[in-house]
């Protein structure tokens, strides 16, 4: 599916305004009517139906025709609702709950019509903090809101994240950190799981500790109250009145942690790792998807045989196989996947039923590319 011809699309910097395109791995549903669906991973996130074939994207058809999401644009740093990618809908009926990947900066720029834009690439990042957002829908997906003060019992701004950052003037160096790019939402008992990016500052350096992290809750549909599996191996409850990782007591642990990483000189290293959470039934095991940066391709995944006491290290990283086909520039670690089996009966996809499933990557820009993965 190649955006870049759409009406809505505008590269930035383009002469077209801008809008559609790709920036997050493509996590479905299916709405209250049984249609398979996703948003665009972005702050202007676009809602497609896919009624007929995953695999043919012009017949994707954008419901409505127009945006289904446009984040708001607050740059106050402790407000948190500076720019939204919806990445993680879960849906029960036309109930909607998504965790985002929500990017602050400072900065006077403007570019292709958006003030305070921050990019490495354009020449400038002063600022640069991110955290897990919250969104909620209850008309399948069509509108979404952010959580404001006096929700939940939380008479603070926070209140709109899931994993708080650091603020900026903590330490003061310029880099991009925080916690980015959560994974799609499963359930396992009573909770709710999702894996996170995440990218430490841990003092005195502007290089970073990468890896993901793991977090949970029981009641979806708060922000609060969620946990995080710590560096005891334990389940920890988010401190709403404060934040997380860097140099905060509460510290996420970071799954195949590597240390004193540049991202703006060298690949990923290992925090793509987590992209896409699934249950093969028939080895009765958690799988993740990702890309970890440090390996041949890059594309890769662990297992384990339960999320509440997760043994994705345990039991390893292993490399997936491009020995079948494929061009081996379509999966490296700039890139987003999604991996799910369009037979599941799950309304989230949940289930990887058989040993194949669809692998959906998004490239730099505006297409998404579609092959299928062999699960043995």
């Amino acid at each position: 599916m190649d955006f870049s011809t759409n009406q809505w699309h505008g590269y930035v910097g383009g002469s077209t305004p801008y809008g559609l395109w790709v920036d997050g791995p493509l996590h479905p549903w299916r709405d209250a009517n049984g249609t398979p669906t996703f948003i665009t991973a972005h702050s202007e996130g676009y809602r497609y139906n896919v009624v007929y074939d995953w695999h043919n994207g012009s017949t994707w058809t954008n419901w409505n025709a127009g945006v289904h999401w446009n984040s708001p644009r607050d740059t106050y740093e402790g407000h948190y609702a500076n720019r939204h990618w919806i990445m993680s809908p879960f849906a029960r009926g036309s109930l909607v709950v998504g965790l985002t990947h929500h990017e602050f900066y400072q900065s006077s720029a403007t570019i292709g019509g958006v003030a305070g834009f921050n990019s490495h690439a354009h020449g400038f990042n002063t600022r640069w903090v991110n955290a897990i957002g919250y969104v909620r829908s209850t008309n399948d997906g069509q509108a979404w809101t952010i959580p404001q003060p006096g929700d939940y019992g939380q008479n603070h701004h926070n209140v709109r994240c899931v994993l708080i950052p650091e603020p900026w003037s903590n330490q003061s160096i310029d880099t991009a950190y925080g916690f980015m790019h959560p994974s799609n939402i499963v359930k396992e008992g009573n909770y709710y799981y999702a894996f996170i990016e995440v990218r430490n500052l841990p003092g005195n350096t502007t290089l970073l500790d990468s890896g993901f992290a793991m977090i949970r809750t029981s009641n979806l549909d708060a922000s609060v109250g969620w946990q995080f599996y710590n560096t005891s191996n334990q389940w920890e409850t988010v401190n709403h009145q404060y934040y997380q990782g860097n140099l905060a007591p509460q510290q996420p642990k970071l799954f195949f942690k590597a240390t004193g990483w540049n991202s703006y000189t060298t690949s990923d290293r290992n925090g793509r790792m987590a992209q896409t959470i699934r249950y093969h039934v028939p080895t009765q095991k958690w799988v993740l998807f990702g890309y970890t940066g440090l390996q041949a391709n890059g594309l890769c995944y662990c297992v384990s045989n339960t999320l509440a006491n997760p043994q994705f290290e345990v039991n390893g990283r292993r490399m997936v196989s491009l020995a079948g086909g494929g061009a081996m520039n379509e999966y490296h670690s700039n890139h987003f996947i999604g991996v799910f089996d369009p037979n599941s009966q799950d309304q989230n996809y949940q289930t990887i039923l058989g040993n194949s499933a669809v692998v959906i990557t998004a490239d730099e820009g505006v297409r998404y590319k579609i092959g299928t993965i062999r699960i043995t």
